[in-house]
């Protein structure tokens, strides 16, 4: 018997679990870590000339890296890329166990309009949160909305994610029937924009409600017909959701909702304080059903920019919390005090009551100010600064002896949504970063391990951190990574040193951060 597969010296490949046109999906054992992974192996067109070929590699790792950039309790780790030899990229992520909306609809058949308001509006906080780091999604179908097996609402695959106004590298430009007509055609001077998505985030809704796609027809070609020419199929099963709906698919991008139009109408649908047309529902899935999917397939949710944005999205009304968990109880609506973060990986409405103020920041200061040279002295020494990006990051470094210490700081901004949704995207951030650490954390391998994540008093509005160590053959490394919010700003550091010790390294980190966002919150 052949010996498992070791991909990039550490990926024990153990079992395919999903193929797709763009390559396979594994399950795959870490051995550097020691827990399992998702490894999707990328595979390129064997047509190619290999200046094609390079540029397709080139791109599979720009996604991989825009992917990345999106910061949210549903964005599933993108753990590393691996390139071998003249094969396609490796992009190895977090495992995830659920079933796509897609699978679930073709086998329950319609959800009601309430759950499927609900399904959308965490689906749209992935994309808020997308489209303020200047990305669109450009592939929100059904098959990309994940049902996890732990109750969270993720959507998937930006394996064709691209900047707003950008192309998408000449590849595919997303799913006919799901694909919005601005997006098929790219017309010089009409890009598709954030509003392409809102559009592909209505005909999925669309088909959850009613079972079958608004303008599905035999052919692909067909269907991009339809949805350049024709107008959807009535719905027959959408309530309250039917008006949303029909603004969604407008064909012209301006007669769309916009997200805080989108987001107080879905709400109100999935709080049932909508007026609900009269509709007639042979068959529907309603709340109490939702543990049918615990006992689901796994389903490795896998890509080529690999990640997965999961939804813990606490809204400013409340939204029951049967409708986005697999539980048993009855449905009900629960209320939590704004500003508390939930726990990781779960979806926690926040009370009607609250009124959102906008989010204090218009720019991000540049990050090699926030520290006053008595301050990044009293943490790092006598140092050196590099700006990498000196607009969103800085480095303070310490190179005067043999003592190597460097404190790297990075600045996220989340734009004014137009409803104070801003500062709920930033504080998702914070508790994505802290579900992504913890669920690393006391998981040992040959050469790294993470600590358990706590919190920092008196920094910011909300602040975490952990220590990770590395011990490779001939170095050890170890880091505290920190993560903290000051209103609508989220900054990210890393404090790290080579041997020999440093003594009080997290002090240090905290001290950091308590600085930071002192200086940041003085500048709101």
């Amino acid at each position: 018997m052949s010996q498992p597969r070791l991909v990039g010296g550490r990926y024990q490949l153990l079992t395919p679990v999903g193929r797709g046109g763009m390559g396979v999906v594994w399950r795959a054992h870490d051995t550097a870590i020691g827990r399992e992974v998702a490894v999707k192996q990328v595979h390129l067109p064997p047509h190619l000339s290999p200046a094609d070929h390079a540029r397709l590699r080139d791109r599979t790792l720009h996604e991989a890296r825009s992917a990345a950039e999106v910061r949210h309790p549903a964005v599933v780790a993108i753990h590393d890329v691996v390139a071998e030899g003249d094969e396609g990229p490796w992009i190895v992520m977090e495992l995830v166990h659920g079933r796509s909306l897609d699978q679930v609809v073709k086998s329950g058949g319609p959800v009601s309009p309430e759950w499927a308001a609900s399904i959308g509006l965490f689906v749209l906080s992935a994309l808020a949160t997308a489209h303020t780091r200047g990305l669109l999604h450009r592939d929100v179908k059904p098959g990309n909305v994940l049902l996890a097996d732990d109750g969270r609402i993720m959507l998937s695959d930006f394996g064709i994610a691209t900047r707003a106004g950008g192309q998408p590298g000449g590849g595919p430009m997303g799913t006919p029937g799901f694909t919005a007509p601005e997006a098929l055609t790219e017309e010089p001077g009409r890009p598709a924009g954030p509003a392409s998505d809102l559009w592909s985030l209505g005909a999925t809704i669309y088909t959850a409600v009613e079972g079958v796609p608004p303008f599905s027809r035999s052919t692909a070609m067909a269907t991009h017909g339809a949805v350049m020419t024709e107008q959807p199929r009535p719905p027959q099963r959408s309530g309250a959701l039917a008006p949303v709906l029909m603004r969604l698919l407008e064909k012209e991008p301006a007669r769309r909702p916009d997200m805080a139009m989108l987001r107080a109408a879905l709400r109100d649908i999935a709080e049932g304080t909508a007026a609900i047309a009269p509709a007639t529902h042979s068959r529907l899935w309603i709340v109490p059903r939702l543990p049918v999917y615990a006992s689901a397939a796994t389903v490795i949710v896998a890509f080529v920019a690999a990640v997965i944005l999961i939804l813990t999205a606490s809204f400013t009304s409340a939204v029951p919390t049967a409708a986005v968990a697999a539980s048993t109880e009855p449905s009900h609506t629960a209320t939590k005090p704004s500003g508390t973060p939930s726990p990781a990986g779960t979806a926690t409405p926040t009370t009607s009551a609250v009124v959102r103020t906008p989010g204090e920041f218009t720019a991000i200061p540049r990050p090699c100010q926030l520290l006053t040279r008595e301050q990044a002295t009293q943490v790092v020494g006598k140092y050196t600064t590099v700006g990498v990006e000196p607009t969103v990051d800085c480095a303070w470094m310490r190179v005067s002896d043999d003592k190597a210490l460097t404190l790297h700081l990075t600045l996220f901004l989340y734009e004014r949504q137009g409803d104070g949704y801003e500062t709920k995207l930033a504080e998702e951030h914070v508790q994505g970063a802290s579900a992504m650490a913890e669920s690393q954390a006391s998981r040992t391998g040959s050469g790294t391990k993470h600590g358990e994540v706590s919190e920092i008093s008196g920094a910011g509005d909300d602040a975490i951190a952990w220590e990770v160590w590395e011990t490779m053959s001939t170095t050890k490394k170890d880091t505290v990574r920190a993560v903290f919010r000051t209103s609508n700003i989220v900054g990210e550091i890393r404090l790290a040193r080579n041997v020999p010790e440093e003594p009080g390294l997290r002090d240090k980190a905290e001290q950091a951060v308590r600085y930071l966002a002192a200086n940041l919150d003085a500048r709101a």
